[in-house]
């Protein structure tokens, strides 16, 4: 439960940490797969402090290396923290496919627009865990801002994303989610700093752990 309980926290941070679309068409959901230019791949420090509601009340730091290739390929290598904690994170491979794979793996539904704020509600196409994934998107930059996840078993997961432009980059520099699962709860917040963009990344990083 322990190491179940981490992951979900952990999962919240990752998915929208990797580079943001550009304003290359009229059609949102056109602009938000249209991962911008030149950025192929990055690097950043992530601190995350996890905290848990319910029994047992762990409250950590943990830090490590985050690791994305385009097109979808990313990584944490955790480099701080408990060694339960570490152990969770760095075997962790949170992934939630890009704007651009939306349709391939979800019936997508725009479920509101004002011309400020858009959301989406995401239901996968094969059946698991998630039964849906509401997202709310900013309309003028073409960036998700907020994700909530609910699940089959009646549980939901939240998080938060703070852009910033980075080396003439616009990504995400700070993150706050949380889990509301039948039987326990957490929160965590997050930073991401020290971008490195572009450098080589051998795919070996990617690996799965042993």
């Amino acid at each position: 439960m322990m190491r179940r309980s981490i992951a979900l926290l952990a999962a919240l941070l990752l998915p929208f940490a990797r580079p943001l679309p550009t304003q290359a068409s009229d059609d949102l959901l056109a602009r938000m797969a249209a991962v911008g230019g030149d950025l192929h791949t990055y690097t950043a420090t992530l601190r995350a402090h996890v905290a848990l509601r319910t029994f047992p009340f762990l409250a950590t730091d943990v830090a490590g290396t985050y690791y994305f290739k385009a097109p979808d390929r990313s990584k944490l290598v955790i480099t701080s923290g408990l060694p339960m904690v570490a152990k969770a994170f760095g075997t962790l491979y949170p992934h939630i496919e890009p704007p651009a794979l939306w349709p391939t793996y979800f019936t997508v539904t725009r479920t509101q627009d004002d011309g400020t704020t858009a959301n989406f509600r995401l239901v996968p196409r094969k059946h698991g865990n998630v039964d849906h994934i509401d997202v709310r998107v900013d309309v003028a930059s073409a960036t998700v801002t907020a994700m909530r996840w609910s699940y089959v078993n009646g549980g939901s997961a939240t998080m938060h994303d703070t852009y910033a432009d980075v080396q003439g980059h616009t990504v995400v520099v700070a993150q706050t989610g949380s889990v509301d699962e039948p039987g326990y709860k957490g929160d965590i917040t997050s930073t991401l700093t020290n971008y490195a963009f572009n450098a080589p990344i051998d795919d070996a990083v990617f690996a799965p752990s042993r």
